[in-house]
């Protein structure tokens, strides 16, 4: 399977695993302990993978306007890629423990950076591991690369630009990827302030998921989005609580040949810094 279609199998990664112009890279995380994805990497990964920490390499500096997960700087994180051992011949695939709700901020970014040979692992490190793959615990180091970046600018919404449409009455489509309890106002983990935006709708990245993290089948997330009729719609954007989960429903429209969405990279973290901004919940 070429390393330019939005996910990848297990066993597809196996085969090219000796492909030299193959980077894994592992994106293990958790927002209740940041550092526990990194020391699950330290301790077994996917041969040959390297680490990406979300907070410290796919977000920028967080300020009292922004969203928990910003964007990163564009010449820091072409720089670290660089580092990495990242080359516009590179061929990457990203995962995370299963559900690719990490891996697929990666996967954005890349889009975003110009890179569309990238992929996720259907499944991530469980799955891997399920099939009995190769993992160890070295840490690779990598000669430096060669990237550039060739950023896609008109890929984003902004805060202002939603409060600006729903100002002036302005139709538009926002998909919220959180959980309905979450949307609807009911609770709230992570954010100090729990609703959505007005005029938003709610379609939980989960849904297009098997019980063991994977991707349901093509038909499947097609059937799902078109009970939403999002395909009708030239242009709509996707967010989550920060900016992450919400690159997973680009994926997911990718996969049923949707017109892909912009991003709004704030999303509901960075729509409630601004107490003037109006919000919607169901309590």
């Amino acid at each position: 399977m070429p390393i330019n279609k939005p996910l990848i199998s297990s066993r597809n990664l196996l085969e090219t695993i000796n492909d030299p112009y193959l980077m894994i890279i592992d994106t293990r995380f958790s927002l209740f302990d940041p550092d526990a994805g990194y020391d699950l990497y330290k301790k077994s990964h996917i041969s040959g993978a390297i680490y990406a920490h979300l907070d410290n390499d796919l977000a920028g500096t967080i300020t009292s306007s922004s969203g928990r997960h910003p964007l990163p700087d564009i010449e820091k994180i072409c720089t670290k890629l660089k580092i990495w051992g990242i080359n516009d011949s590179s061929k990457i695939v990203v995962y995370d423990e299963n559900n690719s709700a990490f891996a697929a901020r990666l996967w954005w970014i890349f889009k975003w950076l110009g890179h569309s040979k990238v992929s996720v692992l259907n499944g991530g490190f469980d799955d891997w591991c399920k099939n009995e793959y190769p993992i160890n615990s070295d840490i690779p180091k990598y000669k430096k690369g060669n990237f550039e970046c060739k950023i896609s600018n008109d890929i984003t919404w902004s805060s202002e630009m939603i409060m600006n449409w729903l100002s002036s009455s302005n139709d538009f489509v926002l998909v919220d990827a959180r959980d309905s309890k979450r949307y609807r106002g009911f609770e709230e983990p992570i954010d100090n302030i729990a609703g959505h935006i007005p005029g938003s709708i709610n379609i939980p990245f989960t849904e297009f998921l098997r019980k063991d993290g994977s991707w349901k089948n093509k038909n499947e997330i097609t059937s799902i989005w078109r009970c939403y009729d999002i395909n009708t719609h030239k242009e709509w954007g996707v967010m989550c609580g920060s900016g992450v989960t919400a690159c997973h429903l680009s994926i997911s429209a990718e996969i049923a040949n949707i017109n892909p969405p912009k991003l709004y990279p704030g999303s509901w973290s960075e729509w409630i810094s601004d107490k003037s901004r109006p919000i919607k919940n169901e309590r």
